[in-house]
């Protein structure tokens, strides 16, 4: 008979057959896990694969956006702050999809607050006449809130800024400029030169308060300039139109060279303005001249708006400035050589873009009948977007107003695949011939640091 196991040799055998039930409890719970993992796996892959380009777009776009509300002027300083990052530079661009949108003007009313009183922008140079400016401003400087309506109304060249929520913005600079010292004072300045309705008097004023001996033939010259620009110079041949600008170029040559008498007769700040209001009569001349002619080969009225954008900083000291314009004028883009990519190249990258974009609504603007340009009116869209466009992706979003940063969408793989497809983007000028599709252009991420977005426009009020 056998004889019984002393504890020992019972500890010894329980030690195996305990190792064997623990690595089979062990196996059962990897087989368990490995499945789950593989199950897991598969119908990630499979959700993956029913992911459609235009869903991860929106995901990674709701990821970036940040939500702001639907009236701008209710923005908060907090709702702003996502701006910080551009305020370093010393000139900012402000786009419009439509120049008839109110919530665009709104948007860039608070905006330009938000600049002043936080990061010590003082200029707002507009896409309009650089001589209407200076009589709009000059009542922005004395505060005189109350000659406002009437000095857009009387002054101002185009509807576009003839607006009930353009006047809200200048009744707001009289307001902010109250008891402030010149130093702390807002500009209101424009950068075009599509007109020679104030500019050449403007002109001729100066040096005949000065007491200028050239004044004489500054006179005739002056005189000629702002008749001729009415029709753009359309009689004068290439070679008249060239003698004609030598005389402006001798008329700037005696400017300088009588500055120290000009400057004793008024002061270095007013000889600089107005020897910049002659150089402005000239681009005037050239920019009209050519296009009328329909010589296309080089943009001399963007050049030329960059030009006098830059000459603002000179002018007011290094002071900051906004400038409002269209899209297509503010964007860098190196294909239209606008405002914004002659600017990004003079300033060496001292510049930044906010592009607005919207999908449906009202919004103001001339018409178009065949090749015939109508009345302003009040036009609406009620078409979705086409699929290929950002507008498109925006509208899905669960927000209806948001800004987002450009470069933030470029750290996504679905958004750098839509840009190299050629993304299209909506915007209209002051002209819409009610057919929206032809009013889409391809999108580059370079063209905007951000995009302020609106679901929905609406139409701006012209003064009546």
């Amino acid at each position: 008979m056998e004889k019984p196991l002393n504890h020992f040799y019972r500890w010894q055998l329980a030690i195996p057959y305990s190792r064997y039930m623990q690595q089979m409890k062990h196996m059962r719970m990897k087989n368990i896990i490995l499945f789950s993992l593989i199950l897991l796996i598969t119908i990630s892959c499979e959700k993956k694969s029913e992911e459609k380009p235009l869903d991860k777009l929106v995901q990674s776009l709701e990821k970036e956006l940040n939500p702001l509300s639907e009236n701008p002027l209710l923005w908060s300083d907090n709702d702003l702050k996502f701006l910080d990052p551009i305020t370093h530079n010393s000139i900012i661009g402000l786009g419009e999809a439509t120049h008839g949108t109110a919530e665009f003007s709104r948007s860039k009313h608070r905006i330009f607050k938000y600049l002043i009183e936080n990061h010590n922008y003082k200029i707002f140079a507009f896409e309009t006449d650089f001589g209407e400016s200076l009589l709009i401003n000059e009542a922005i400087q004395k505060g005189d809130s109350s000659s406002i309506e009437n000095l857009m109304k009387t002054k101002m060249h185009f509807w576009t800024w003839r607006t009930e929520e353009v006047k809200d913005l200048l009744v707001w600079m009289c307001t902010y400029n109250l008891n402030k010292s010149a130093e702390e004072k807002v500009q209101y300045m424009g950068v075009d030169c599509q007109f020679n309705t104030f500019n050449p008097d403007m002109v001729k004023e100066y040096l005949s308060k000065t007491g200028a001996p050239f004044y004489s033939y500054a006179e005739s010259i002056l005189n000629e300039a702002k008749n001729a620009s009415k029709e753009s110079f359309k009689s004068y041949s290439q070679e008249i139109f060239n003698n004609y600008l030598k005389q402006i170029d001798d008329l700037q040559d005696s400017v300088v060279a009588h500055k120290n008498k000009l400057i004793q007769a008024s002061s270095e700040k007013q000889y600089l303005l107005y020897e910049r209001i002659l150089e402005i009569v000239r681009q005037v001349s050239v920019q009209g001249y050519y296009y009328q002619k329909q010589d296309y080969s080089i943009n001399y009225r963007d050049q030329y708006m960059a030009e006098n954008a830059a000459w603002l900083l000179d002018y007011f000291d290094g002071k900051k400035v906004v400038i409002w314009a269209h899209n297509g004028h503010i964007a860098n883009d190196p294909k239209y050589i606008g405002l914004g990519y002659n600017l990004n190249r003079k300033m060496a990258n001292n510049y930044a873009t906010i592009g607005f974009l919207f999908s449906k609504g009202t919004f103001t603007a001339r018409g178009m009948e065949g090749d015939q340009i109508t009345d302003i009116k009040e036009h609406v869209i009620d078409l979705d977007p086409k699929e290929n466009s950002i507008n498109f992706v925006m509208t899905q979003s669960k927000e209806s107003v948001f800004s987002v940063r450009v470069g933030y969408l470029q750290n996504y793989r679905e958004w750098n695949e839509a840009f190299a497809n050629k993304m299209q983007y909506f915007q209209i000028g002051a002209v819409f011939n009610n057919l929206p599709q032809a009013y889409y252009s391809v999108f580059s991420p370079t063209f905007f640091d951000y995009i302020i977005y609106f679901d929905r426009s609406t139409a701006s009020v012209i003064l009546q």
